[in-house]
């Protein structure tokens, strides 16, 4: 059975978060919806600032939603408890673009790990040692490191732990924001390939959340393109690479460096800068830096739309 005959795991609904600071209101998610199926991984790119660490945060409910739905399986993560989201999280967990500042520096490597085991009432006494074992073993660090304290560690190793704590629960669905990002190439190679091992052994379905566009290429089925807090354009990862559609997207995948000195891409260079998330244009967002903008562009706000094989794009002119 392919990944899309299967029910989604995660399905999003016009998802809208919303920070307010005084008269003024920025709208950091603007009604997003997608789906990520079983054992999927999806890549969600974009500018700094477009609203992809919020939205991954609102999913998970680390931020409160303004508005929309989050369904994991049936159940509609908005509407859940405090202390029945706590309990879901076993099966929703993230690993944050920092680990200098997500783990507790007074807490050892093995106190990190054994934390969610222990909420959730996962493993104690010599089972909790086997977990434990086993985890380092996954994300390959030496079970010495489960005495040591963050500062003790490098940084890829933090993050290493990170990731480790992240699936110590065996969760079904896990977020990854920006995990290679603070890491030099050489660990970031190494961290690309051990997401790809975990993701085959252990069937991990996630979003992962980048910059580092040749990441998503070797990690994901699945891309989603965001701009302004909206979805421009989503599709399969070969797909979206060879065949942009919207005009935003094509711009973003033109920075990405070639590896052969041989081979000159042609940059794509927008006008301006972003507009403010405090002053989102009227109609498509992108439509004042868009190269072929027409009159209906800056009235209406385009919706996503399959223009054959999956492959959505919200965009009037396509």
């Amino acid at each position: 059975m392919s990944i899309r005959q299967k029910q989604p795991l995660l399905r999003v609904v016009e998802l809208v978060k919303e920070f307010h600071d005084g008269p003024l209101v920025l709208r950091a998610v603007n009604s997003i919806s997608f789906e990520v199926y079983p054992g999927e991984a999806v890549g969600l790119v974009g500018e700094s600032g477009c609203g992809k660490t919020t939205a991954a945060r609102s999913i998970l409910r680390l931020t409160e939603p303004t508005s929309g739905h989050v369904y994991f399986g049936d159940t509609d993560l908005t509407t859940l408890s405090r202390g029945e989201m706590r309990a879901a999280r076993r099966n929703l967990q993230m690993v944050f673009q920092d680990p200098d500042t997500s783990l507790n520096p007074r807490f050892t490597v093995r106190r990190t790990l054994a934390e969610p085991l222990k909420l959730h009432k996962l493993a104690n006494g010599g089972t909790l040692d086997t977990r434990l074992l086993e985890t380092m073993g996954r994300v390959n660090l030496d079970p010495e490191f489960l005495q040591r304290y963050p500062h003790q560690l490098s940084e890829g190793q933090r993050q290493r732990v990170g990731v480790a704590r992240a699936i110590i629960t065996e969760p079904q669905f896990v977020a990854l924001d920006e995990p290679t990002s603070a890491l030099d190439m050489s660990v970031r190679i190494h961290m690309i390939a051990l997401l790809q091992r975990l993701q085959k052994e252990l069937d991990m379905t996630y979003v992962f959340i980048a910059h580092d566009l040749s990441a998503v290429r070797a990690l994901c089925n699945r891309v989603m393109v965001m701009y302004l807090g909206t979805i421009v354009e989503s599709g399969p990862t070969g797909e979206i690479f060879d065949r942009p559609l919207h005009h935003y997207t094509r711009a973003l995948l033109s920075a990405i460096p070639i590896p052969d000195p041989e081979v000159k891409r042609q940059r794509i260079l927008l006008k301006d800068e972003p507009p403010s998330l405090y002053d989102v244009p009227k109609g498509c967002a992108f439509h004042e830096r868009c190269p072929d903008v027409q009159s209906g562009c800056r009235d209406v706000r385009p919706k996503l739309r399959d223009v054959g094989g999956g492959h959505l794009v919200a965009c009037e002119g396509i």
